[in-house]
């Protein structure tokens, strides 16, 4: 089976995207600065692990915006795809600012192969991780539900699971490219309305969880639920927050656990704590050192 990789990824702090992004904005939650800055440079420490521990994959995709492409990248390897935004979102819903519209066309990406695995850019492998995490003997392993369940009104971004453990959807997902296309023709007025929300809104329908649903309802016979449980013994997701002491039991679990794969998801709101950012930094330094074949030498 060939498997590629997609990344989405933005330059926050490109000052042309920052002055479009200004003039379709109208609510401060559209400018929240959580869903567009990189103080890390995440993506790249995300590559290193992804060679390191998910090696066996083909092509790898980025997904940006035009003329966006990270400057450490290295585009002389053959097997580096930068894809942007109008190459495959229709003109009508562009420009766009909202990650589930943008995810929404991924299976529009040329060439890319029938099953692919997805990250943002802030997901990371911590310990060797194999393709039975996803597709084990002919079944999609479904992640993130409570009893393998398939209840329509977990479709929205805005939906608050029970207990908030809608939290630990921030994971890497294995797509069927024909699965992922026919979810979203179940609802095509739905479909539309998400793609025309320059922003994220709670209304939206959120694609993991679309994608989950048609799964689950439509081939649940090549499905494999995966339980909550068994799901935290190789997967963690950390928020990163500005309170230094508790990011430093973030990173003590992370080197204790080695979780096979994980998410550190900025919450640091305006204005990120440099105590943290320094913590943070060193840890992937520490434990991502050799640059992946991706990156470019200077």
């Amino acid at each position: 089976m060939d498997i590629d990789v997609v990344y989405t990824w933005v330059d926050g702090s490109d000052l042309q995207y920052i002055d479009t992004w200004n003039a379709y904005s109208k609510r401060k939650k559209d400018r929240n600065p959580e869903r567009y800055r990189d103080s890390f440079e995440l993506m790249r420490f995300s590559m290193r692990s992804l060679e390191l521990y998910f090696p066996t994959f083909r092509n790898l995709y980025i997904v940006t915006a035009r003329p966006q492409i990270p400057k450490w990248i290295d585009l002389s390897d053959e097997r580096v795809h930068i894809i942007h935004h109008d190459q495959i979102i229709e003109a009508e819903y562009l420009p766009t600012f909202n990650s589930n519209v943008i995810e929404s066309f991924l299976h529009k990406i040329p060439g890319i192969s029938e099953h692919f695995l997805y990250l943002n850019d802030d997901h990371l492998f911590g310990a060797a991780c194999s393709l039975n995490r996803f597709y084990h003997e002919g079944n999609y392993q479904v992640y993130n539900t409570f009893f393998g369940e398939n209840l329509s009104w977990r479709l929205y971004d805005g939906h608050k699971d029970i207990i908030g453990l809608g939290l630990i959807e921030h994971n890497p997902v294995f797509i069927n490219k024909t699965y992922w296309e026919a979810a979203f023709q179940l609802f095509p007025e739905k479909t539309h309305q998400t793609r025309s929300s320059k922003f994220r809104r709670d209304i939206d329908f959120f694609p993991l969880k679309l994608y989950r649903y048609y799964l689950l309802k439509y081939h649940r016979e090549k499905c494999e639920p995966i339980s909550l449980l068994k799901l935290l013994s190789y997967h963690r997701f950390y928020k990163l927050t500005n309170d230094l002491k508790k990011q430093k039991r973030v990173v003590s679990k992370l080197k204790k656990i080695r979780p096979e794969f994980y998410c550190l998801n900025d919450d640091m709101k305006g204005l990120p704590n440099p105590a943290v950012v320094s913590l943070i930094q060193n840890y992937l330094d520490e434990a991502y050192p050799s640059p992946s074949s991706f990156e470019r030498s200077y």
